[in-house]
């Protein structure tokens, strides 16, 4: 039953990975669309008549397929299915972890034989399972098919018997590495984003001051304004900052829950409950952000839409 249900969890996982990768290849599209417009649009504001009606049709297409794309990338739903997708895979994957150990409703009633107990705790967690992935197929989501191999294994799956030490290690000591290496990656990205689109804002400010005195300077302070604003909307800033934050912080108590129980020992069940619901409480929380602060359809400015007179 639980191999049944972890190849459940990868093929939610695998549908997560597969929309957000679709989602940031269309939202990339799209960002160059809107760069493209805005530079042609500049660009056509200066150039000679012979060009200038040619390079305002360029400007006007890439914004025209700029929009498209934003539109298209919303009405697909990709980028809240990955995130609903991903928020059901990682439930299923908490719930393998306390099946493997018999933890909270799946713990075994002493006045119950074994096999009945095993029974029990088998339809309790295919009930879970069902309900977790009900808010995803709900949305018309259908997970994908990627079960461990024949003969393969998955080091994250919880063996049967699993042991103190391997979920010590295997789960939260896994976790702990992967929230590190989430906040350097977002960290590192914030700032990139933070540089370009700093960079572009400045390049608006000098070419509005140097437009004092060169008019032909002046077509780019929009251009350069729109350049960055629409890479501050795609990197989604305050997405990751909160994301920095968030996983900054259950590194930190996953952290406090392996130094507590070497000070005072739990058991294996008292383990995965405190480690899993600090875990279901984190993604709970994700869940809303991440709806919240998806990508929006790229608005070009209205100068760069219409060819200059």
């Amino acid at each position: 039953m639980l191999r049944q249900v972890w190849n459940a969890y990868r093929g939610w996982a695998k549908l997560a990975r597969d929309m957000q990768s679709r989602t940031q290849q269309w939202n990339l599209a799209a960002l160059l669309c809107v760069i493209a417009a805005a530079v042609f649009g500049a660009i056509a504001s200066v150039a000679p008549n012979a060009a200038s009606a040619l390079i305002a049709g360029a400007a006007t297409v890439a914004s025209a397929v700029g929009a498209f794309l934003g539109r298209q990338i919303v009405g697909s739903g990709d980028e809240s299915g990955w995130i609903q997708a991903r928020a059901v895979a990682e439930g299923i994957k908490s719930e393998c972890y306390r099946y493997a150990a018999r933890a909270g409703a799946y713990a075994a009633d002493p006045a119950v034989q074994k096999a009945d107990a095993d029974a029990a705790s088998a339809k309790a967690l295919a009930a879970r399972t069902a309900e977790l992935a009900k808010a995803a197929t709900d949305k018309g989501l259908v997970r994908g098919d990627n079960p461990v191999p024949q003969g393969g294994s998955d080091k994250r799956e919880p063996p049967t018997p699993m042991t103190k030490e391997w979920y010590a290690t295997g789960r939260i000591q896994d976790q702990i590495d992967y929230y590190r290496g989430a906040v350097e990656r977002n960290r590192k990205a914030a700032d990139q984003l933070w540089w370009v689109a700093f960079t572009a804002g400045l390049a608006a400010v000098v070419a509005g001051a140097l437009g004092v005195w060169q008019q032909q300077f002046a077509p780019w302070i929009g251009a350069a304004t729109t350049i960055a604003a629409s890479i501050a909307a795609y990197g989604l800033i305050d997405r990751r900052k909160y994301l920095i934050a968030s996983f900054a912080a259950m590194q930190s108590r996953l952290e406090e829950i392996l130094g507590l129980d070497k000070e005072a020992p739990m058991s294996l069940p008292d383990l995965v409950m405190t480690a899993e619901d600090l875990l279901d409480g984190e993604h709970r929380a994700w869940l809303p952000q991440m709806l919240g602060g998806q990508h929006q359809p790229q608005r070009q400015q209205r100068e760069l839409q219409e060819p200059p007179c």
